[in-house]
């Protein structure tokens, strides 16, 4: 019985030694270790849902145009979100004397969010667009093109604090489209996107 209690004696002692000494009540915690929240939600309750809009002017092609995105997150953690989506864009005409609402395509999306620092975010996707190009002939006569580009983002998201209740989630985005160089026609590289999560 004395050598089993010198025994656990023993091991008491190694146990006191890697909880920092701190008597019979040993701190196990470990450093800098923040547990997954999400974890202990459901599948829905992890579900997020966002909103965002586009802008772009026109050019030779193209008419000044607004997408209207809707995508749906996915929290792998309290860090990160992936997710997927799908845009509509609409056409506003060419400047402010020739305004024509026109359908101008549509596509689809899937993202990536991963926290940074703060409220920043480092963003990324991948997107399939479709739109009706329209070019002029040699002969004057105007052309449809008809075709689906891809586009690869990548850059940062950041949620801004508004005072209002209803916009309370509002992100923007700064998105570079490594993938622009190879669209024809050309489309701009930087994209600005203003969006909102429920």
């Amino acid at each position: 019985m004395q050598a089993t209690q010198a025994h656990l004696n023993i091991l008491k002692d190694k146990v006191n030694k890697l909880g920092g000494g701190g008597g019979n009540d040993a701190d196990f915690d470990m450093p800098d270790f923040k547990p997954n929240n999400q974890k202990t939600k459901s599948f829905l309750e992890r579900l997020e849902i966002g909103t965002n809009l586009q802008s772009t002017k026109s050019n030779y092609f193209f008419p000044t145009t607004t997408d209207l995105g809707l995508s749906v997150g996915y929290r792998l953690s309290d860090k990160s979100t992936i997710g997927f989506g799908g845009s509509y864009k609409v056409g506003w005409g060419k400047d402010i004397r020739n305004i024509v609402l026109t359908s101008q395509g549509a596509g689809v999306r899937s993202f990536v969010d991963v926290k940074l620092k703060g409220s920043f975010f480092v963003s990324g996707g991948y997107e399939y667009n479709y739109q009706p190009a329209l070019a002029v002939a040699s002969n004057g006569t105007d052309q449809k093109e008809l075709g689906w580009t891809q586009s690869g983002l990548v850059g940062l998201s950041k949620i801004v604090s508004m005072k209002t209740k209803f916009f309370k989630k509002t992100k923007v985005q700064l998105l570079y489209d490594f993938l622009s160089h190879q669209q024809e026609p050309k489309t701009q590289a930087l994209k600005f996107r203003v969006g909102y999560n429920f």
